[in-house]
């Protein structure tokens, strides 16, 4: 069974995701170049969807394999729109953009669907969105997912705000995926 699904995925061209035992890391996503009956060579690409060079793999090591999981969906749009991922977009227009503070830049955001936020909190955690409202002590945004779809709403005090970011890479991954989840039906 895992051989006709490294065949389809050479032949085809077609992402899969070996699930690999024992390690942290042991997940690998890619196309099959070759494989035998003990080994796989899998052109790798990052959670960005950018070539991640050529991985070979004992297939004795893989405890599942995956296909046409939403992950590798996202994975394949990424490939397609390296462009739109890999370039910032987003630059200070003037120093008046920061100029009133911390909130200054985070503000003129509200409302804003082109550019998806990063907000890291005094706990470690961190967020992605866009932002809905705000007034003196609090923050609302619209939670965005790795797969880029909208998992609800969460409102923060502006006082657990350790930093914020505008358009690093993460951020335009997510909102790829999510112009391209709110597309479909």
């Amino acid at each position: 069974m895992i051989l006709d699904i490294l065949e389809k995925s050479k032949k085809e061209n077609t992402l899969i995701g070996l699930n690999l035992y024992g390690t942290d890391e042991g997940f690998n996503c890619g196309y099959v170049l070759e494989y035998t009956d003990e080994y796989v060579i899998l052109q790798h690409f990052s959670k960005f969807g950018t070539a991640d060079g050529i991985v070979t793999l004992s297939l004795a090591d893989i405890k599942f394999v995956e296909t046409e999981t939403t992950y590798l969906k996202g994975i394949e749009l990424l490939i397609i729109r390296q462009k739109e991922i890999l370039a910032q977009t987003y630059h200070l227009k003037s120093k008046n953009d920061f100029k009133d503070g911390f909130t200054t830049l985070f503000e003129s955001f509200i409302g804003n669907k082109d550019y998806l936020i990063k907000f890291e909190l005094d706990d470690e955690e961190v967020y992605f969105g866009f932002i809905e409202w705000t007034d003196e002590d609090y923050f609302s945004i619209i939670n965005i997912d790795l797969d880029g779809m909208v998992i609800g709403k969460a409102t923060f005090r502006f006082e657990d705000l350790k930093c914020y970011t505008v358009d690093d890479l993460e951020c335009r991954k997510r909102k790829v995926l999510f112009d391209a989840v709110k597309k479909i039906p």
